[in-house]
């Protein structure tokens, strides 16, 4: 056999070599690694759609907790029931502030209003007009404390009858005057809060007279 024979056989030989490897080994690990291309991707798919609805999620739980939030100043803002005692004292505090003194606070049978009830309070109280004007602006700004929804709705005043005596006093730049102020402050009605009843306590035990 030539030598020329013998080398065409061995590049047959090999082409046959290398076409076996082919159809036995590198096709099958082609295909393989399609296939695990194509599991990837559909990973990859899987995790930004996981992704996407974790965000959705962490934002509903955010605006969940601002929601909780609100509501609870809201709470603050117009309660289930009256809570005539804390009011009082939100209204004692403010009164502290401003520098008045207070001489009586009745509150009033609350009013149904549709869904919330109007509760009426008339204060009686000495002090200047510079005090009573801050009073009247500390009870109008409770509610962004956040505290009790409060407004102003009339107010009277004269000289106080100790001031009148007094000349001196009643020339002065700030004489004492005596006030009879009615605030509303308001709460849920009580027929929409029928699922969940609150006892209030009778207007009469909740009014205070300095001594």
């Amino acid at each position: 056999m030539s030598r020329k024979i013998r080398m065409v056989m061995a590049g047959v030989a090999l082409v046959a070599v290398v076409a076996l490897a082919w159809f036995f080994l590198i096709s099958p690990l082609r295909s393989d690694i399609a296939e695990v291309d194509k599991a990837i991707e559909a990973q990859e798919v899987r995790l930004t759609a996981a992704q996407a609805q974790l965000a959705r999620a962490e934002a509903t739980r955010a605006e969940g907790q601002e929601n909780q939030a609100r509501l609870i100043e809201l709470a603050k803002m117009m309660p289930e029931a009256s809570q005539i005692p804390s009011l009082m004292l939100q209204i004692q505090d403010l009164a502290d502030q401003s520098g008045i003194e207070f001489l009586s606070i009745t509150p009033g049978d609350p009013v149904d209003s549709g869904d919330y009830q109007t509760i009426p309070l008339q204060l009686d109280f000495t002090g200047t007009y510079f005090d009573m004007s801050d009073f009247a602006y500390r009870v109008e700004q409770l509610v962004a404390a956040p505290g009790r929804l409060l407004t102003v709705k009339s107010v009277e005043y004269q000289l106080d009858s100790a001031t009148e005596e007094g000349e001196e006093d009643a020339t002065s730049a700030s004489p004492e005057l005596k006030v009879a102020m009615t605030l509303y402050a308001f709460c849920m009605s009580q027929t929409t809060m029928a699922a969940q009843p609150v006892a209030e306590q009778p207007a009469a035990a909740t009014t205070t007279t300095a001594p």
